[in-house]
């Protein structure tokens, strides 16, 4: 056993990323998402949490860099399967976006 080498695969690593998707007829029985991006992001073990604040301002700047038009968006902080695509999420972020900024709901009157 000692004049023995035993190679000890490493368990594969977990990889993470952001990614972007436009929700087709939303709010409907036949809402799907058509996927835009995918961007890896590498993580810091010693604080993940970082990664969950940069989700939203990612989001943003790709749909303003992007010239993406009226609609609802939705952002995801997840791990990637062996094809890359979006597998488990931990995050996700609803966006209604106008074409140049994030469209906020009117306040309703009260009682009303």
């Amino acid at each position: 056993m000692f004049n023995q080498v035993t190679w000890i695969s490493k368990e594969p690593q977990v990889r993470h990323a952001f990614s972007l998707c436009r929700v087709v007829n939303a709010g409907t029985p036949d809402e799907w998402y058509d996927l835009l991006g995918v961007i890896r992001v590498p993580i810091n073990r010693l604080a993940p949490d970082k990664l969950r604040d940069q989700l939203r301002p990612w989001a943003l700047a790709t749909l303003a860099a992007g010239g993406y038009s009226f609609g609802r968006y939705t952002a995801s902080y997840s791990t990637l399967d062996e094809e890359d695509e979006p597998y488990k999420a931990f995050v996700n972020e609803v966006i209604d976006w106008s074409g140049s900024t994030v469209l906020v709901p009117a306040e309703q009157p009260l009682g009303g």
